[in-house]
């Protein structure tokens, strides 16, 4: 009889591989049939580098205030973690999002280092999502605001709406999550389970998060700072733009930046390569801009996540 052990692992391997070549197959599409290498490159010659500097040290900002409200979620919780390791976990992340699929697949790096304080991967994974969802959210009410009042762009690009759409039912499957009953069924299950099973992990991942009604001025002050963070990025696009000379109105971001960033979180791709791309081409036409000035927009942000990237890479490798 064969061994069936190495089936395990394979089956991780082929997801990923699968999500490579989909990325270069995106790519390899846009530069075939929507601009070129010798473009994007004559295009990033041409930047302004002042705005391209001040862009880059937003990310400072961002870090900051990332590491800070991830604290206040955590000292909600009963724990505390200091400012600096949170600032390097978040980097240390960054580097593993370049490889993994969606924006958010360096977040497991952090909720292991969140662990080591909670003593609970559960408990630390809750924080960490309700840390990225209140995000999210902020970029999700942006978008929904700024296409109502720009119906001319949104109806221009149905995959807007299509989007926002995704959006709102994911939102509400969180809801749904939180406040329906159906908790009460699970904990039949946890009579004949022990601590450890996956319906107690369940239950213990909701009651953390529900665990923040009681902490409302922490969480308030967390969605604060969720705000300014996000009006933080939509500023560092926007200077991104501004290098390249790009026409848009600052209101606009509020929405494309939003919408791109949404399409990224589909797991088919790594680190949304390719339909990032794929994405800003197509919004970028509504405004006449060429694809090779909208392919390196997305390159110049891509860049700098390099950049901090291995930055995190480096600590990453020190602290081991």
């Amino acid at each position: 009889m064969k061994n069936l052990a190495p089936r395990p692992k394979k089956q991780r391997i082929l997801p990923t591989l699968a999500k490579f070549l989909f990325s270069f197959a995106l790519l390899a599409y846009i530069f075939t049939q929507k601009t070129s290498l010798s473009q994007v490159l004559l295009t990033l010659r041409h930047v302004d580098l002042p705005w391209l500097l001040i862009s880059f040290s937003l990310h400072a900002v961002g870090l900051i205030v990332s590491a800070y409200r991830w604290q206040i979620l955590i000292r909600a919780q009963g724990d505390d973690v200091p400012l600096k390791l949170l600032a390097q976990s978040y980097l240390v992340g960054t580097f593993f999002n370049n490889f993994l699929p969606t924006r958010f697949g360096g977040d497991v790096v952090r909720i292991w280092d969140g662990s080591k304080y909670s003593q609970s991967i559960v408990k630390s994974s809750a924080i960490v999502i309700v840390e990225r969802l209140t995000g999210l959210l902020i970029l999700f009410l942006f978008a929904l605001g700024v296409s109502v009042i720009r119906l001319d762009l949104a109806n221009q690009l149905p995959f807007i709406w299509v989007a926002l759409g995704f959006g709102a039912l994911g939102f509400a499957g969180i809801l749904a999550f939180l406040f329906l009953p159906w908790p009460r069924l699970l904990s039949r299950f946890l009579k004949n389970s022990h601590p450890g099973s996956l319906a107690a992990k369940i239950i213990i991942f909701r009651e953390t998060i529900i665990n923040y009604r009681q902490q409302k001025a922490a969480f308030m002050r967390a969605m604060l700072w969720a705000l300014v963070l996000q009006l933080n990025v939509i500023i560092y696009y926007f200077l991104i733009g501004r290098s390249l000379h790009l026409k848009i109105p600052l209101l606009d971001y509020f929405m494309v930046i939003p919408v791109v960033h949404f399409i990224q979180l589909i797991p088919i791709t790594i680190n949304g390569l390719g339909l990032r791309e794929g994405a800003y081409i197509e919004i970028f036409a509504f405004y006449s801009i060429p694809a090779q000035v909208a392919f390196s927009f997305s390159m110049v942000d891509v860049g700098f996540v390099l950049i901090l990237g291995l930055v995190g890479g480096t600590l990453y490798v020190l602290r081991k």
